[in-house]
């Protein structure tokens, strides 16, 4: 799978270089790109480069002109993480040094106006203009769908009434949807059959929703702290706990939510409580959900191989394993 991130990053470079702007504004793009580039060679299996060519094969059998559809979903992942750093106050290293605000300038142009210069090298492969036009209007919607979940994401902050399925809609919308756009992209430049564009997607989305909930499961089990409880988040574990625990045992977990807030070292205690709580029981049966979703979608869109086997593997990594090692 690395072939494929190798020749997506070669992509973007060579899209960066030729873009109009400033050698400044050119090297600020390629900081965040050497971020992504190093994450892709430590997790070859980066949806935003392997989606849209696998299901692009997966339809045809052959996934080399779908190369500009790679660069645009993964410019898009590439800014909508940076921007997410940015709200979290968790940019990485290679921005720690920098004002925020070229941090924000960046994502926007990640975000905004590469994918559409990525997208419109499709032109040079003869791809129709309505096609074109297709792809540049998912982009633009899946934005919103994104945004709408990430302003749902901050708004629940500190709150604890927060309902499950209200919790499940948001991760569909800020997570769930930029991986129905990876497959989706994918499949509208492959085929013309709506039917199975839809059964890409709704693959892509349920996948995407699982992949999330595992990383904020991960997020609060994995290391000495969670930057999660840090910042006050309420992913799947902790409104389960907070929706199924009542008298002393939730005033507790509401305590220890705040004091972790404050620089409390509580995180054991927060884990114990939701272990006690059965939310991390819960969260994995929904991950489960997911995925069998996901599955049937797949099994349902007939992909050709070995296109299909790699889909295959991308759903088997987005399999939750509990805090006793244990899937």
């Amino acid at each position: 799978m690395y072939g494929r991130v190798e020749k997506v990053f070669a992509f973007l470079d060579g899209l960066i270089s030729a873009s109009p702007v400033p050698p400044s504004h050119r090297e600020l793009l390629r900081v965040h790109m050497g971020s992504g580039q190093e994450e892709a060679k430590a997790y070859s299996e980066l949806p935003a480069v392997q989606l849209p060519l696998l299901v692009h094969a997966a339809i045809t059998g052959d996934e080399r002109p779908a190369l500009p559809v790679a660069g645009a979903c993964t410019l898009l992942y590439l800014g909508a993480d940076l921007f997410d750093n940015l709200i979290d106050d968790e940019l990485p290293p290679s921005w720690q040094a920098r004002d925020p605000a070229e941090a924000s300038l960046a994502a926007t142009t990640l975000l905004a106006a590469l994918p559409q210069l990525a997208l419109a090298r499709l032109r040079e492969q003869g791809t129709p203009s309505a096609r074109l036009w297709e792809l540049s209007h998912l982009f633009a919607e899946t934005l919103l769908t994104m945004s709408a979940g990430e302003h749902e994401d901050v708004r629940f902050t500190d709150r604890d009434d927060v309902g499950v399925k209200t919790c499940r809609n948001m991760v569909e919308r800020k997570s769930g949807s930029e991986f129905g756009l990876f497959a989706r992209a994918g499949a509208l430049l492959a085929t013309e059959d709506p039917a199975i564009v839809e059964k890409y997607t709704a693959f892509g989305l349920c996948l995407g929703t699982a992949r999330q909930i595992c990383t904020d499961v991960w997020d609060i089990w994995e290391g000495e702290n969670s930057p999660d409880l840090q910042n006050g988040k309420r992913t799947l574990p902790i409104v389960h706990a907070l929706n199924t625990l009542h008298g002393e045992s939730r005033q507790r977990l509401q305590d220890l939510l705040k004091a972790v807030r404050e620089g409390a070292e509580c995180h054991d205690e927060v884990r114990k409580i939701l272990l006690a709580a059965g939310s991390v029981h819960y969260t994995d049966l929904i991950v489960g959900i997911y995925r069998i979703r996901a599955r049937d979608y797949l099994a349902a869109a007939s992909p050709q191989e070995p296109a299909g086997q790699a889909l295959r593997s991308l759903l088997r990594g987005a399999a939750l394993l509990g805090v006793d090692g244990e899937e």
